[in-house]
């Protein structure tokens, strides 16, 4: 695979760009310092206490029914873990993170409202009292950032937009999420990617130990000009839902009624089934069954 070809790879999953965002309004910032639950809450790297790491959402067929769990991850084993540490204080880790990606990924069955709840009670049920709580305000901010409404736009194939989007991203992470919490969930991918644009605006190439090993395939190549492809049409679509809903809703001669109706058509006739459910996730409209 072409080095270029690689490297934007690396920069669409450390940018984010191929993860959905979160059903509901574009957060503007926190509403209260993170510090006020960072304090106590341990990053990773101090001595922690593993506990048992109970699948997040047990298998079930309804949100509000307890240990309930989505269609999709329904037979999955749980990504990522929670642990405290000796003190009963929430680790901060990147397993962390990666155990709230697991359970966002069922947006667009359930609401992230829903997917909390079980989470949380799982949490609750594995973890001391003070990390339990930490976690919940660690995730209610996790999902606000996931909410926020980026302005600088990632494109794979044009470096110049890495580095803008890098800093935009590093900012708000930890505005949301706290200088601590945010390096113990970012700081690797940011500092890789870092090294990357670094190294494309000098024309130098990133030491071999930097770049992620990508295994060579006579068709490497064209597969991931079809992923960037797949993923400009998406963001491009995306974007037109958006103004779309925007149009409607300023229009004061519809009822509600009328506006979710016009939007439901314009969505049938520019997305698939399976996309429309991803659409109304991520522009906070009610999920249709």
């Amino acid at each position: 695979m072409k080095r270029g070809a690689t490297v934007a790879l690396v920069a669409a999953a450390v940018l984010g760009i191929a993860v959905g965002g979160v059903s509901g309004p574009p957060a503007a910032g926190p509403a209260e310092p993170p510090a006020a639950w960072a304090p106590t809450a341990t990053v990773s790297g101090a001595a922690a206490t593993p506990l048992a790491a109970e699948t997040v959402l047990a298998t079930g067929a309804s949100a509000s029914a307890p240990g309930a769990r989505p269609a999709s991850l329904q037979g999955t084993e749980a990504d990522g873990a929670w642990r405290a540490d000796a003190q009963g204080q929430l680790v901060v880790d990147r397993a962390l993170r990666r155990r709230f990606d697991y359970a966002l990924s069922a947006i667009g069955e359930w609401s992230a409202e829903a997917i909390g709840e079980q989470l949380l009670a799982s949490a609750r049920r594995e973890l001391p009292p003070a990390a339990a709580q930490q976690l919940q305000a660690l995730w209610q901010r996790y999902v606000a950032l996931q909410r926020h409404g980026w302005q600088r736009a990632v494109r794979p194939a044009d470096p110049s937009s890495w580095r803008p989007a890098l800093e935009e991203r590093q900012a708000v992470r930890r505005q949301w999420l706290g200088m601590a919490a945010a390096e113990a969930f970012f700081g690797d991918e940011e500092r890789m990617l870092w090294r990357q644009v670094l190294a494309l605006e000098s024309g130098q190439a990133a030491a071999p130990e930097q770049a992620p090993a990508v295994p060579e395939h006579p068709q490497a190549a064209q597969r991931v000009a079809e992923v960037e492809a797949a993923w400009a049409d998406w963001e491009q679509r995306l974007a037109a839902a958006r103004r779309e809903l925007q149009r409607l809703q300023a229009a004061p001669e519809l009822s509600e009624l009328q506006r979710n109706d016009a939007m439901a058509r314009w969505l049938a006739g520019h997305f698939s089934a399976g996309e429309q459910r991803r659409v109304q996730a991520l522009l906070g409209l009610a999920i249709v069954p």
